[in-house]
């Protein structure tokens, strides 16, 4: 017994899977966008340029074979084979992590809008939405003005009782390097490691008119239809869904205006700190 124990626990999968930890960095004009101005009747009037890292969308990113430059406008995962012709080949990442998530933030107007990692406390949400110019309003339309009355919501939706337990508002991701530019690590567990992988991955930017304010803050990568619905009396809250596969199939879910990665990250070692650079921005050509 003794001898088959210890050779149990001898026993090695050799299943190369690292836990990689590494940096994304954004150019400064991924959180820069033209937001519209308001006059004292909340109409818009004109237009500033603003640079703001609640602008950050949320970011996914994966490890992949290599890198495709030919088959899209921007860099891309290598994919497999097509087997549908409307649909692009399987990148089959070998592992991915995001820098940012989706949360629903205890209002229905906020399905699809919060990312974590944005916020630091309900004021700065608030702030923000009236910013883009789209207020955070209850069911009866009554604009939310301050944070207590946004606290004390959250508490009820979530049956919570801090602040804790609120993943959307926290420590921000991102910060401000020497060059302008921001930054934040990231952390991609259980990859399977390959030498000469390449890590790549993309934002996916918040829709942002200076002229219109209806689709203000809203993600591609995200849904409020056919998702996850939680109702409460006469309310129907949709918390909304991320869409699926978006590291498998990313051409899907890039849009105009997202920020992709270079396609220049080659992981050589385990040991290797990969840095990401999402310097390509798709501008729809």
């Amino acid at each position: 017994m003794l001898i088959l124990l210890s050779a149990l626990a001898c026993y090695q999968e050799n299943i190369p899977e690292v836990d990689f930890t590494g940096t994304v960095v954004l150019p400064r004009a991924a959180a820069t966008r033209l937001l519209p101005t308001f006059d004292a009747d909340g109409n818009v009037n004109g237009s500033q340029e603003v640079t703001d890292t609640r602008l950050i969308g949320p970011i996914f990113l994966g490890a992949y074979a290599g890198i495709d430059n030919a088959s899209f406008a921007y860099p891309h995962p290598s994919m497999g084979p097509i087997v549908d012709v409307s649909v692009p080949g399987n990148a089959f990442p070998y592992g991915g992590t995001s820098v940012g998530r989706y949360d629903f933030a205890c209002y229905d107007v906020l399905g699809c809008k919060v990312v974590t990692g944005r916020f630091t406390d309900y004021d700065d949400v608030l702030e923000y939405f009236r910013l883009i110019g789209r207020p955070v309003t209850d069911f009866d339309g009554t604009e939310i003005e301050n944070g207590s009355t946004y606290q004390q919501q959250c508490y009820y939706y979530y049956y919570a009782t801090s602040d804790e337990e609120m993943s959307f508002i926290g420590a921000e991701d991102f910060t401000e390097n020497s060059a302008g530019d921001f930054e934040a690590t990231f952390h991609m567990p259980h990859t399977t490691f390959t030498p000469g992988m390449v890590m790549w991955g993309f934002m996916d930017a918040p829709m942002m008119s200076a002229l219109t304010t209806d689709n203000n803050g809203t993600f591609t990568t995200c849904s409020t239809a056919d998702d996850n619905y939680k109702d409460d009396y006469n309310n129907t809250y949709s918390e909304g869904e991320q869409v699926p596969d978006a590291l498998n199939y990313p051409s899907l879910s890039i849009t105009t205006g997202d920020w992709v990665g270079d396609g220049n990250t080659v992981v050589e070692s385990a040991d290797d700190a990969p840095v990401v650079n999402l310097s390509f921005q798709y501008t729809g050509e």
